[in-house]
């Protein structure tokens, strides 16, 4: 008799329900990964996803270690998919409430994703390096000893992050942008970026400098572009004040379609700013983010 293995179980850290949003006539998705010089062909299900993600082992006695993981299924990914609907087929319609289901979204989705957490360990080693004692921090730099930053590093970040992010959003001029007919937007394993001029990919600018763009591909066919109101008139690495709470709707337009060099461009960006993943509905569309 064979023994039965007790696998971990995988979790998306980009929502399966979202990645069909880009998935080709066959319910495929066209996918470059660029940490394997792979280009794949894969249903949504299979990608953007790592065993045991949101497990977290070090639960204490009676609470469940993948209590994140059921938390958001039985809650943020259950409401997002009628706000996006919403945002794509009647972005007139959009209420407060959904606005600010969009927002608890955005930032879940932005802090949670491999790329946020490895920066966020990059991070975190720096500043142990930099107050450590200068013995500890040469022996560490000899590799006499090894500074290892364990994975619940990662949920700290998180923890930490949360509340941060949305307000910032909350103030930005929201637009959302069509592809024109023949062309289609791409999304990433990092699906909410911050882009800014006068810092160029595969960098990312704070979210508080007025030049930052905040990049939300919807669907193969939609974009949501988030904008500071001082893109007009402050340049671009210009810090802006910290904002307050408000409960003020949210000032959103539609209706502008890019043309296919715009959007080519948008996906060149979206893709320097990919961790590892970009993926299409189209092999073409796929080229743009490697395209320079």
């Amino acid at each position: 008799m064979s023994r039965i293995q007790n696998t971990p179980k995988s979790h998306h850290f980009v929502p399966e329900s979202y990645l069909k949003r880009f998935t080709d006539s066959n319910g495929y998705l066209h996918i470059r990964d660029t940490a394997r010089n792979q280009t794949r062909y894969q249903i949504p299900k299979k990608i953007m996803k790592i065993d045991a993600y949101y497990r977290q082992a070090w639960a204490p006695s009676g609470i469940n270690p993948n209590i994140l993981e059921n938390g958001l299924a039985s809650g943020i990914e259950d409401k997002i998919k009628s706000v996006i609907d919403c945002l794509i087929e009647t972005p007139g319609n959009l209420t407060d409430e959904y606005a600010a289901t969009l927002l608890v979204y955005m930032e879940l989705q932005r802090i949670r994703v491999p790329r946020q957490a490895a920066l966020a360990k990059d991070l975190m080693r720096e500043t142990i390096l930099r107050l450590a004692p200068a013995d500890i921090t040469t022996q560490i730099n000899s590799s006499a000893f090894q500074l290892t930053m364990k994975d619940s590093a990662r949920f700290d970040y998180m923890r930490m992050a949360i509340g941060s992010i949305h307000p910032w959003l909350a103030r930005m001029e929201w637009e959302i942008i069509e592809a024109e007919a023949g062309s289609s937007f791409i999304t990433t394993d990092s699906p909410v970026s911050f882009y800014n001029s006068a810092c160029p990919p595969p960098a990312e600018p704070g979210v508080g400098l007025a030049g930052t763009i905040v990049f939300f591909p919807l669907s193969s066919r939609k974009l949501l572009l988030m904008r500071h109101p001082e893109c007009r008139s402050a340049k671009p690495l210009t810090v802006l004040e910290k904002p307050t709470a408000q409960s003020s709707t949210v000032a959103l337009s539609h209706g502008v379609v890019w043309d296919a060099a715009i959007v080519r461009n948008t996906n060149w960006k979206l893709a320097r700013l990919a961790h590892e993943l970009f993926v299409a509905d189209n092999e073409a569309t796929l080229r743009q983010g490697e395209l320079s």
